[in-house]
């Protein structure tokens, strides 16, 4: 209802919207309700003299004329509504509705935060009931009408809940909840009368809080695992075991350091100032025949100072298993056994045990103008294949010596799967690695006979026998009887100008069924050839060191050196013989130096023992 402008109490009322006029079109409307007596069609209201779009003197009504009252707009009863229009807890239409109950809580945990709880306030004074038969009260909001008795529903009533109490709060996540007071039936059904009806809706369950700290007690218990892998991973890795020394440098470090090699070899060693590519250990080449791949490599050389020819050098591949770095490792022992790269001499070899799953060491010399002494170590550990070389100046590093200082870094990467760490160790004397050939000398088994000069080369096994002996032999060596097969092999030094034409070595191999054969021969031959100045004067025989070692898998293997001269008329010749016997195999060696130029009896005695070696490896 609005007044009219010139002051007068009588009211207009509102005109009826006109269809075409757009300057009336921002006016604001009010929706008739079931109350009204109008049409049912919008009724507009006459805008305030005020309002932007209200024109100078809007339809003025003279103030004598008579308007009655707008009829009142009254809001429509709930149970005319639909579901969705303004009603709060449930979009339903059902009776059950409208019964006036308490929030119900959900049940918790006792480690379940508690939802925030507004505070019950007292009830609202409600206006007495209008009586029968007489029209509702004008603009009285449904909040304010009384309550009555629903129709009774099918549906269950729920059990009342107890309520927080005002004051309580929801305790933080964590922390121990508190008991709560359970009010009493009684005294539930008498707020839930006395509640209004825009009461706080109840706590939502507490499932999602109980899903929430389940995921985030199953994150903190896999971080903790992960945590305790991690730090029981870098304990072990720092524990030493047997008699090794614990190193000073980082525990994850598994390459040798100059804190590991101490004084090796009465050296002083200069720390590395990292990793490098490009060192190699010598006779162990890169590349080799049915090497696989390797995942990573490190490799690390370590010196004694600037200009000092010492050092040490460690390369270590990882393959993707342990098989892999089996058949890895078998093919560095073949280079190792054969050493084809560098002009070194293999003096001799040692097993190693103790310090890994397996390991093996070798000693060599290069036979510069100053000789150079050098002790690989081959390990493998788990799937890592680890390969220490160092080279001296003095005398060789014992394989003892090594495989403690290297057991230092095994034990850095060692351990469960991956590999035997190094617990005591020890070494014993055996044949170097087999080579390729297997069953025959390699370039690396003779030594040089002018230092720095001269390369062995060798030429590949044959079984057609082209060998004449020393004259003294007593048999025609090319076809000896009673064999079941037989074969030979010839090296020849080249590059060296002081050697005589053809020097070298012929090694013959003669293979039986029994041992006892083998030695019948080995007797006859060397009886032949120490007896040999009685049946031809002009030869001189003097007999050399005997051979005595150890060959594959524990051969003994023994026999006999001899240094032959044949004198003519014109001439002089010198031959080197050795005769062994390993098993039931006999090794006949011929080598034709020159009186000016040829092997020592050590170096000879040395090739024997390997030849029978090596024969014991095919």
């Amino acid at each position: 209802m609005q007044v009219s402008q010139d002051g007068s109490p009588t009211p207009r009322r509102a005109l009826e919207p006109l269809a075409d006029d757009p300057a009336r079109a921002g006016g604001r409307f009010a929706r008739a309700d079931d109350g009204d007596t109008g049409s049912g069609t919008p009724r507009r209201l006459a805008p305030s003299p005020a309002s932007p779009v209200s024109p100078v003197d809007p339809l003025e009504v003279p103030a004598t004329t008579p308007v009655p009252p707008p009829a009142p707009v009254l809001p429509k009863p709930e149970s005319s509504l639909p579901a969705s229009a303004g009603r709060r807890f449930s979009a339903s239409a059902e009776p059950s509705e409208f019964t006036s109950a308490a929030p119900r809580r959900s049940a918790v945990s006792p480690i379940s935060p508690l939802p925030a709880i507004e505070p019950v306030l007292p009830p609202t004074p409600m206006p007495s009931a209008p009586p029968a038969g007489s029209s509702p009260t004008p603009f009285a909001p449904s909040a304010f009408r009384p309550i009555t008795s629903p129709t009774p529903s099918s549906a269950p009533a729920e059990p009342p809940v107890a309520m927080l109490p005002p004051a309580a709060t929801a305790p933080a996540v964590g922390a121990p909840t508190t008991e709560q007071p359970v009010v009493a039936p009684e005294e539930t059904a008498a707020s839930a009368t006395a509640a209004p009806d825009a009461a706080t809706p109840p706590a939502k369950p507490a499932r999602s809080s109980r899903r929430a700290l389940i995921v985030i007690a199953s994150v903190l218990v896999v971080a903790l695992l992960v945590a305790g892998a991690v730090w029981l991973l870098t304990l072990r890795s720092t524990v030493q075991t047997g008699g090794v020394t614990a190193p000073t440098t980082s525990a994850l470090d598994p390459l040798v350091t100059a804190a590991d090699l101490g004084a090796l070899g009465g050296v002083s060693w200069v720390e590395a100032t990292g990793t490098t590519d490009d060192v190699r250990p010598t006779c162990v080449p890169a590349t080799a025949a049915g090497l696989p791949g390797a995942q990573r490599t490190n490799s690390r050389r370590t010196g004694a100072g600037e200009g000092a020819p010492e050092s040490v050098v460690q390369v270590i591949d990882t393959y993707v298993d342990d098989a892999e770095a089996s058949q890895a490792y078998a093919a560095r022992l073949v280079q190792l056994g054969t050493c084809k790269e560098t002009p070194t001499w293999i003096t001799g070899a040692n097993g190693v045990t103790g310090l890994a799953d397996s390991a093996v060491a070798v000693r060599l010399v290069v036979q510069d103008q100053a000789d150079q002494f050098h002790t690989l170590l081959i390990s493998r550990t788990g799937r890592s294949v680890s390969m220490v070389d160092v080279t001296t100046t003095q005398a060789a590093v014992t394989a003892l010596d090594l495989a403690n200082v290297v057991g230092r870094a095994l034990s850095r990467q060692c351990g469960g799967e991956l590999g035997t760490c190094p617990g005591s160790v020890a070494v014993e004397a055996s044949p170097p690695p087999t080579g390729d050939p297997a069953g025959w000398l390699v370039e690396s088994d003779l030594p040089r006979v002018t230092p720095g000069s001269g390369r062995w080369g060798a030429l590949d096994p044959f079984t057609t026998l082209d060998v004449s002996g020393s004259q003294c032999e007593g048999l025609t060596l090319a076809s000896v009887s009673g064999t079941q097969s037989a074969g030979q092999r010839t090296l020849l030094l080249a590059d060296d100008p002081n050697a005589p034409k053809g020097f070298g070595v012929d090694m013959v191999t003669y293979t039986f069924g029994a041992a006892n054969a083998a030695t019948t021969l080995a007797n006859k031959l060397t009886k032949n050839i120490s007896t040999c100045h009685d049946r031809a004067p002009t030869a001189t025989i003097e007999e050399g060191p005997a051979v005595k070692g150890t060959g594959e898998l524990d051969a003994k293997v023994s026999g006999s050196t001899f240094l032959v001269t044949q004198k003519t008329a014109t001439s002089t010749a010198v031959y080197r013989v050795a005769v062994v016997t390993v098993g039931s195999k006999v090794v006949y060696l011929l080598g034709g130096p020159s009186s000016s130029f040829d092997f020592t009896d050590a170096q000879w005695k040395a090739i024997a023992v390997r030849a029978g070696q090596r024969a014991s490896q095919a």
